[in-house]
């Protein structure tokens, strides 16, 4: 990460003094490594040596936690460790863990993704630590953010929204983002912008399936195209990637009801007949809506059965 990228989500952190643990739940466990990186980059703009150290859970096992963490370095002033989530530990690291924190080295600071909520509550007694559980929204601009700010260091522009578009088309895995936005500055050497062409080119959509594609059958009412590029998302997809879909799906029509809004009102969606632009997306934005609630629980069925109820009911 460049020295002089602070991402605005963690930028209180950042400029504040050290915590002992910083915890990141639900979507934003996906960013831990962004927030590590900057934590590094904090120290070693103010010429303080610092090292970033990635832990498994392989490793959790193998090492002590305690033990290592309290042991001196003799080349670095700080020390970051990004730990796997929260949720992976066995229950002897996880006791070492707590145990440590009770008391922790002043030089080490702990990035912790915790991508389950409940999994927060173990850190409620933990002093000083640091705690976040930003939503999906917070998270597709903090990729948008990074991204704006890579490409005007490769002399390149890229618009807001064509950020917001490669967040959502790439996936909000930090690392795997990264490397995508690589691959695209590399590609356009030669332009001076980059635009959704370009990012559709070069990126690979996270999952097999274009959430934006599926999100254009919904408008289209094509349903039997809808539905098969859902089950093949359902296939692999893990419960919070459901969560991301949603946001995919919203951003998406959005988008065009912002687009028709700006040709003019009555556009008929592919030129057929039925309902409106407007009228269609706010019926599947209403729909969204009762699958984001669905989706938090209570409703005693599985995310792939809410989520695939609710576009049956739109694709009727």
């Amino acid at each position: 990460m460049s020295a002089d990228f602070l991402p605005s989500l963690f930028r209180s952190w950042i400029s504040a003094d050290p915590a002992p643990a910083y915890v990141l739940g639900g979507e934003g466990a996906r960013l831990s490594e962004m927030l590590a990186e900057a934590l590094v980059t904090r120290f070693r703009k103010v010429g303080e040596t610092a090292e970033l150290v990635h832990w498994s859970v392989t490793d959790l096992d193998r090492e002590s936690p305690g033990a290592v963490w309290r042991s001196p370095s003799f080349f670095f002033r700080w020390r970051v460790f990004l730990l796997p989530d929260a949720g992976d530990w066995k229950q002897g690291p996880r006791k070492e863990i707590l145990s440590y924190l009770a008391s922790p080295d002043p030089s080490v600071l702990l990035v912790i993704p915790c991508s389950e909520r409940k999994g927060m509550n173990v850190f409620t007694s933990v002093r000083g630590h640091r705690s976040a559980f930003p939503g999906e929204e917070e998270v597709v601009a903090a990729m948008a953010d990074y991204a704006v700010f890579r490409a005007a260091e490769g002399g390149k522009v890229l618009s807001g929204e064509a950020a917001v578009f490669l967040a959502r088309w790439v996936g909000a895995d930090f690392p795997r983002f990264r490397a995508e936005m690589g691959k695209l500055l590399s590609f356009a050497a030669s332009h001076s912008e980059i635009g959704e062409e370009e990012i559709r080119a070069v990126c690979v959509a996270g999952g097999t399936v274009d959430p934006f594609r599926l999100a254009d059958d919904l408008m289209f009412r094509n349903g039997k195209e809808c539905i098969e590029k859902f089950r093949r998302f359902a296939a692999g997809a893990e419960s919070g990637d459901y969560h991301a879909l949603v946001g995919a799906i919203a951003w998406s029509v959005r988008r065009r009801l912002a687009a028709a809004a700006h040709r003019g009102k009555g556009m008929r969606p592919g030129g057929r007949g039925g309902l409106r632009t407007d009228a269609r997306g706010a019926e599947i934005l209403q729909a969204l809506s009762r699958i984001d609630g669905g989706l938090k629980g209570g409703s005693g069925l599985t995310p792939e059965q809410v989520f695939e109820i609710q576009l049956l009911k739109l694709l009727a």
